[in-house]
C-alpha cells in the first residue's frame, strides 16, 4: 500500500468504517512509514477534542418569531397567471403527445385506393355511360360491386335491343 491509498483509508479507520482485510494492510503500512502515522494521529486527536466539545443550543434571534410571521403575511399567493403557467407546463407535453399519436392514427387509418377491374375501367371510358354508374363505385364490397355491374350492363344491352326494334 502507498500513502495516497492510505491517506483515503484512514479517516475510515478512526471512524471504524474500514474492513478488516483493510485495516490490517493500512497498520501493517502505518508501521512503516511515520508520516501517515501522524496523520493517523492527528486523526484521532481531531475525533477526541470533537467528542468532547459541547456546543450550547442554538436559539434565534430576539423577535424572530414576531418578524417571520409579519414577512408570512405580507408575502403575495401565486397570482392566477402562476397557476396558469404552472398548468400549462405540464399540459402542453401531454397535449403534443396526444396530437402525435392522433396524427399517426389518421396517417395509418387512410382508406387504401380502390383496384378498379378492366370492366370498371371500361365503363368509365365510355362517354354515353349512365349515371348511376358512378354510384356503383361506391359500394363497399368488391361482390356487390360486380353485382351492380352486371345488372347495369345487362339493362344496358335490353336498351340497345329495345332501340333496334
Amino acid at each position: 500500500m502507498n500513502c495516497h491509498q492510505a491517506e483515503k483509508l484512514v479517516s475510515r479507520l478512526v471512524d471504524g468504517r474500514l474492513e478488516a482485510a483493510t485495516a490490517d494492510r493500512l497498520e501493517s503500512h502505518l508501521k512503516v512509514c511515520p508520516s501517515c502515522a501522524r496523520m493517523l494521529a492527528d486523526y484521532r486527536q481531531m475525533q477526541s477534542l470533537l467528542s468532547n466539545l459541547r456546543l450550547p443550543e442554538a436559539e434565534p434571534l430576539p423577535y424572530f418569531e414576531d418578524r417571520l410571521r409579519a414577512r408570512l403575511r405580507t408575502e403575495s399567493k401565486p397570482s392566477l397567471w402562476a397557476l396558469v403557467e404552472r398548468w400549462c407546463a405540464a399540459a402542453v407535453p401531454v397535449f403534443l403527445v396526444v396530437a402525435i399519436v392522433l396524427v399517426g392514427i389518421l396517417f395509418l387509418a387512410q382508406p387504401a385506393e380502390v383496384q378498379l377491374s378492366q370492366s370498371e375501367m371500361l365503363l368509365f371510358q365510355v362517354p354515353s355511360a349512365p349515371t348511376e354508374t358512378r354510384t356503383i363505385f361506391d359500394a363497399q364490397k368488391p361482390e356487390d360491386r360486380q353485382l351492380q355491374l352486371l345488372f347495369a350492363g345487362l339493362d344496358s344491352q335490353e336498351i340497345v335491343r329495345r332501340g333496334k326494334q
